[in-house]
C-alpha cells in the first residue's frame, strides 16, 4: 500500500466527521487522479474505510457522467438516446454501473432476436409478448410521478416506467435484435411505432389504430394531425425525458436532483448558458 493510500486510510478513520467530509470533498474535486488509490481501498480491512472510498468513487463517477452529458448537450448535435439515458442515470444514481445496464439490454436483445427468428414477419406481437408477457414490463399508473419511472436502470429493475422510458426500452432492445422501433411524441402520451404498426408500451404493448391515436389527442381537446405521427428529433425526446424527471423530483421535493435536471434542460433549450 502506497504512502498516499496509507494517508487516506488514516483520514477516513478520523474521529471528526467534519474532517472526513472535507477529505471526501477534496478527493471528489481531484476526480480521476485518485480513482486508482480509492479502488485499492475497496478491499481495506476496515469496513468504514471501504465504505468512504466507495462513496467517493460513486460521486466521482456521477460528476464525470454529468460533465459528459453537458458536453453532449452543448455540442448542438443529435443525441444518442441510450447514451443520454445512461449518463442521466449515472449522474443521479452513481452507484449503478451502466455496464450492467448495457449487459442486460444485450442479453434481452439476443433473446428477442431468437424469438423473432420464429416469426420475422410480425415483430410487434413477438416483441410485446417478450417484454410485456415474459418479462412483465408495464406502465406504472399507480405511482406515475415516481422518479424511478424515468431512469433506465430502475425501470429495468422495477419492470415499470413511463410511456417515454418504456418506449425507449423497447427501442434499445429492438435495435439489438435488428428491429427498428421509433418513438411517436404524441402530446400527453408517448407511444412507439414499428414499420406501420403503432403500439403502446405503457399499456402492455397494445396495438393502436389511427382512431386510437386520435382518441388520445381528443381527450386533450386536440385533433390528430400528420405531424403528430412524425418521429421526433433526438433533442425533443431528451427534453421530454428531462421534463418528466424534473417534474417527478419536484413532486418528491428532491432539490439537488431537481436542480441538476433543470440545468440540463436549460442547456438543451438554450435557457441556461
Amino acid at each position: 500500500m502506497s504512502s498516499r493510500t496509507d494517508a487516506l486510510v488514516r483520514l477516513f478513520r478520523d474521529d471528526d466527521p467534519a474532517t472526513v467530509e472535507l477529505v471526501k470533498e477534496q478527493l471528489i474535486l481531484q476526480g480521476e487522479a485518485v480513482v486508482s488509490e480509492l479502488r485499492d481501498l475497496l478491499n481495506a480491512d476496515s469496513a468504514i474505510v471501504a465504505a468512504h472510498a466507495q462513496e467517493v468513487l460513486h460521486q466521482i463517477a456521477g460528476t464525470k457522467a454529468a460533465g459528459r452529458l453537458e458536453e453532449m448537450i452543448r455540442s448542438g448535435q443529435e443525441l444518442d438516446w441510450e447514451e443520454v439515458s445512461l449518463l442521466v442515470a449515472s449522474a443521479l444514481l452513481p452507484w449503478v454501473d451502466p455496464d450492467d445496464t448495457r449487459s442486460q439490454l444485450d442479453a434481452w436483445g439476443e433473446e428477442l432476436r431468437s424469438r423473432l427468428s420464429l416469426d420475422p414477419e410480425n415483430p410487434v406481437p413477438v416483441i410485446t409478448a417478450f417484454l410485456h408477457g415474459s418479462l412483465g414490463f408495464n406502465g406504472n399508473a399507480a405511482d406515475y410521478y415516481n422518479h424511478e419511472n424515468s431512469l433506465l436502470p430502475t425501470v429495468i429493475e422495477n419492470k415499470k416506467g413511463l410511456p417515454l422510458t418504456l418506449s425507449l426500452l423497447y427501442r434499445f432492445i429492438g435495435a439489438r435484435a435488428g428491429i427498428e422501433i421509433e418513438g411517436v411524441n404524441l402530446p400527453g402520451h408517448f407511444i412507439a411505432r414499428c414499420g406501420e404498426v403503432y403500439f403502446d408500451p405503457f399499456h402492455g404493448g397494445c396495438v393502436l389504430s389511427l382512431a386510437d391515436c386520435a382518441d388520445i389527442l381528443a381527450r386533450q381537446g386536440l385533433e390528430l394531425d400528420d405531424e403528430h405521427l412524425e418521429s421526433p428529433g433526438s433533442r425533443e425526446v431528451v427534453a421530454r425525458m428531462l421534463a418528466n424527471l424534473g417534474h417527478a423530483y419536484s413532486v418528491e421535493e428532491s432539490r439537488w436532483q431537481k436542480s441538476m435536471v433543470d440545468r440540463w434542460l436549460g442547456l438543451l433549450t438554450g435557457e441556461e448558458q
